[in-house]
């Protein structure tokens, strides 16, 4: 024998006594020659001792390693369970047991068994490498089994650190937590069947159709009982209509009129819901509207979030005429605005079996009666409603108009604009290469008139 191959046996011998994982020399005799401190738990669990025979057990895996030259296998010690790999070496005419603790390994292997929700589990190159019966669905419907690469979809959510995902598989869809295991280098994907929660969203978003998004919100945070309630409460009323609109649809076709009352009524329905107004309900053409419930931010700003939501509807049918317009609509699109501020009964009137969400009251006659004596594209406001935006909304007096109810004429006031914030002298002048703008606030009349030149002009250089 050379010094070399002395000094290669010599190291053999030592380098386990630094291994921090199980080392275990036995003779090709079944001789335990030598074992390093992190396997003394082992032997003394299977009986072992220096210098002495193996036990016929693990002699079994001693005689296929000599036979193979490597084998693996799995010991159990107590409660904790090894892999262990022989491998017989010549020059040493013994086997080498080196053994991993695969504990924790074995309990994830096997927990998910039991899990009623699915478990699946991913290596780190996308192929399928368990999943408990639960699981069964999803890998019949994805046409997988063992080994095999899971979907593109499913490997880039995961690859891209999608630690929560859902997924409609079938006719059923599936909550994901996926979680990687950085010690064995894998993911585990923790499924919820959640069909019938999103078959519950789905009948919620039907039914919210039916709601103001204020009342739906209050029905189902709890804050409004579904019951026969109703309270007195300070609101401000409005009310809409389109002007010869009766003449208008005995023009028109079916769907030729549905278009366009659902172009019209989304328009101003979005901007209702922008300025926090309740949409009561639509009857036909007419709107009905009303603020201070279920939310409020007092009588005065509920005033003026009604009577600036008017404004804005009035600057919004432009856009909506040039849409009739379009298809064919020779008819002017004119709507008639009422808003009156007065104590007003809301809440839950109806049956036991149906409830409507509405106001009732003199409030609600008055403004109704208010739009009714609109003219065209005009915004007629009570009394009651000029004293609380006289501040931020410049109104001109109309004239009284006699109300059924009433014993005096009320007073009404026409809504022209609302009162800049900063003072009305300054100029604003503004200019890049190609175009300039000059505008002096204290010649201006009619702001709409000054909205409609510009948006014309952006038009035209669209165009």
């Amino acid at each position: 024998m050379s010094i070399n191959d002395k000094n290669l046996i010599s190291l053999l011998k030592k380098f386990p006594d630094q291994n921090p994982n199980p080392v275990i020399r036995i003779s090709k005799n079944g001789i335990l020659e030598y074992f390093n401190n992190p396997s003394k738990d082992i032997i003394k669990y299977y009986g072992l001792s220096l210098n002495n025979k193996i036990n016929d057990h693990i002699l079994h895996h001693l005689n296929q390693a000599i036979l193979s030259t490597e084998h693996t296998f799995e010991l159990k010690v107590n409660s904790a369970s090894f892999q262990f790999k022989a491998i017989y070496i010549k020059e040493l005419k013994s086997v080498n047991i080196y053994g991993t603790d695969i504990t924790a390994k074995k309990v994830i292997d096997k927990f998910p068994d039991s899990n009623p929700n699915p478990v699946i589990r991913i290596d780190s190159n996308g192929i399928l490498r368990y999943f408990n019966s639960a699981s069964t669905y999803i890998i019949e419907k994805l046409k997988l089994k063992l080994d095999a690469i899971m979907p593109t979809h499913i490997v880039e959510k995961i690859s891209n650190d999608k630690s929560k995902f859902e997924l409609p598989i079938g006719i059923r869809v599936y909550l994901f937590h996926v979680i990687k295991v950085h010690e064995f280098n894998f993911f585990i994907m923790y499924g919820t069947d959640i069909t019938d929660t999103k078959d519950k969203e789905k009948i919620l978003q039907k039914l919210s159709k039916y709601f103001s998004p204020q009342v739906y919100n209050s029905i189902f945070s709890g804050a409004l009982d579904v019951t026969i309630n109703t309270s007195r409460k300070d609101l401000t009323v409005f009310f809409s209509d389109i002007k010869s609109f009766t003449t208008i649809t005995e023009k028109l076709e079916p769907e030729v009129l549905t278009n366009l009352i659902t172009n019209y009524l989304t328009a101003m329905t979005e901007i209702a819901i922008e300025y926090g107004g309740t949409v009561d309900k639509y009857i036909g053409d007419a709107i009905m509207i009303f603020f201070g419930d279920p939310n409020s931010n007092g009588k005065k700003n509920d005033a003026v979030a009604c009577v600036s939501m008017a404004l804005k509807m009035r600057r919004s049918l432009k856009s909506l005429r040039k849409s009739w317009e379009s298809m064919g609509l020779t008819e002017s699109l004119d709507v008639r605005m009422g808003i009156h501020t007065d104590f007003c009964t809301v809440g839950n009137f109806g049956s036991i079996d149906r409830l409507d969400y509405t106001v009732l009251g003199n409030g609600v006659n008055l403004a109704s009666r208010l739009e009714s004596s609109a003219n065209s594209n005009e915004i007629l406001i009570s009394e009651n409603t000029y004293n609380l935006v006289k501040n931020d909304i410049k109104c001109n007096y109309y004239e009284t108009i006699q109300v059924k109810g009433k014993a005096h004429p009320v007073r009404a006031f026409q809504v022209v604009k609302k009162i800049e914030e900063q003072k009305r002298n300054q100029k604003i002048k503004a200019s890049k290469e190609g175009f300039s703008l000059s505008i002096d606030q204290n010649k201006i009349k009619n702001i709409d008139e000054i909205v409609s030149v510009l948006e014309n002009s952006i038009e035209k250089l669209i165009n």
